[in-house]
C-alpha cells in the first residue's frame, strides 16, 4: 500500500479536538469526554495546521473536544493563524454553549467563526440526557444578543425522537437560529454501556413526521427560515457526491495527543490511526472510502439513485443494524 504525505492528500477538512476533557457528561458520548481530560499542546496544534498552511485552495478548520470552550487561549491561537494562512480557511466550532463568554462571542463573530452548538431538546430533556440546560440557553442568548448565526446539531435517541417538535419551538425563539443537524445515535464510546438507546424505528417515523409539520409553521412566519440539514442532503443528492470529506478521504482529524484519524466521530479509535502529527501514516486506501451504506432493500427503495447515503464512521460503527434507522428517517421526510 502507497503512502502518501498529507499535503498530497488535499486535506479539505481539518478537524481540531483542542481538549478531551469537558464539563457534562452526555449519556451517549462516543469519546468518553470526562473533566479529567487532556489539552492540546500549542506544539501538536502548531504542526495539526501546519498540515493545509501550504494549501492554494479552500479549506475548512474544525473546532471541537471535548469541549473547546474550556480552552479560549487555543481557539484564539487557531484564529490567528488561519489568519495568516494563504489559503484562508473557513473556520467553525462546534460547543455546548455552557461556557461562551462576550470576549469569545465577540472573537467568534470578528473572525466570522460558523457557531453549531449541540443541543437535543427542550429543557428537561437538555437536562435529562446532557446537563446544564439553563446554561446552555443563557449561551444560546448571548450569541443572539450579538447578533451570531448559529445551528443546532441534535442526536436522536428514545429520550428526545418525540420531543422534537418542542426544540423547533425553542429554535423559534432566536432569530438568529439557522438550522437544525440530526445525527443517529452511535454505537461507540458511553452508548455502549449508558442506559440510553436509539429511536425506535416507529418512533423516528413518527418524530419526523412532527417536526417536519412544526418546523414549516415556524418558518412560513420567519423571515430567515431554520433549515433542516437532512432535507438539503436529500435535495441536493447527486449521483456522483459522497456523504462527508472522510468518505474521500480529504479530511483529518486530530487528537489532543496528536494522533490522527479520518474524522472525529473515529477519533481515539486504533483501528483508524493514521500515525500523527509529526508523522503521519496515510496511505491511498484510506478506510471509511470504501464504507458505504447498503442494503438488500436498496434496489425496492423509493430512494434508489437518490439516497445520500450515511455517516461511513455511524455504518461501520452500528453494522449490526439489520434495518439502518438513517433510511427510515429519509423516508419520513419524502413521504
Amino acid at each position: 500500500m502507497k503512502k502518501i504525505q498529507p499535503s498530497i492528500l488535499n486535506i479539505q477538512y481539518l478537524i481540531l479536538a483542542i481538549t478531551s476533557r469537558c464539563n457534562l457528561c452526555c449519556k451517549y458520548c462516543y469519546q468518553k469526554a470526562a473533566r479529567d481530560g487532556e489539552d492540546m499542546t500549542d506544539e501538536v496544534l502548531d504542526n495539526a495546521l501546519s498540515l493545509i498552511a501550504g494549501r492554494n485552495a479552500p479549506c475548512h478548520v474544525q473546532i471541537t473536544g471535548g469541549e473547546p470552550t474550556l480552552v479560549p487561549a487555543k481557539i484564539a491561537r487557531i484564529v490567528d493563524q488561519c489568519c495568516a494562512m494563504a489559503c484562508m480557511p473557513t473556520l467553525a466550532i462546534q460547543t455546548n454553549g455552557t461556557l461562551l463568554t462576550p470576549e469569545l462571542v465577540q472573537l467568534l463573530r470578528k473572525h466570522a467563526v460558523q457557531v453549531g452548538i449541540s443541543i437535543d431538546g427542550p429543557p428537561d430533556i437538555q437536562e435529562d440526557i446532557r446537563g446544564k440546560a439553563v446554561e446552555t440557553l443563557r449561551g444560546l442568548k448571548l450569541l443572539e444578543e450579538y447578533n451570531i448565526p448559529f445551528r443546532v446539531t441534535t442526536v436522536l435517541t428514545e429520550r428526545n425522537i418525540l420531543h422534537l417538535d418542542k426544540l423547533v419551538l425553542l429554535l423559534a425563539g432566536f432569530t438568529n437560529s439557522r438550522g437544525i443537524g440530526l445525527d443517529l445515535l452511535v454505537d461507540k464510546g458511553r452508548a455502549t454501556s449508558e442506559k440510553v438507546r436509539p429511536a425506535s424505528h416507529q418512533d423516528l417515523q413518527k418524530g419526523m413526521r412532527q417536526l417536519v409539520t412544526t418546523l414549516a409553521m415556524v418558518n412560513s412566519r420567519r423571515r430567515i427560515p431554520i433549515r433542516l440539514r437532512e432535507f438539503d442532503l436529500l435535495n441536493r443528492r447527486l449521483a456522483s457526491h459522497h456523504f462527508c470529506h472522510a468518505a474521500t478521504g480529504k479530511s483529518l482529524a486530530v487528537h489532543p495527543s496528536g494522533t490522527l484519524f479520518p474524522c472525529g466521530q473515529t477519533m481515539a479509535d486504533p483501528v483508524f490511526s493514521m500515525g500523527t502529527v509529526i508523522e503521519p501514516d496515510i496511505h491511498e486506501n484510506l478506510p471509511l472510502t470504501t464504507i458505504r451504506l447498503t442494503s438488500h432493500r436498496c434496489r425496492i427503495c423509493p430512494l434508489d439513485g437518490k439516497c445520500p447515503g450515511d455517516c461511513p464512521s455511524r455504518t461501520y460503527y452500528n453494522l449490526d443494524r439489520s434495518v439502518p434507522l438513517v433510511c427510515t428517517m429519509y423516508k419520513a421526510l419524502v413521504e
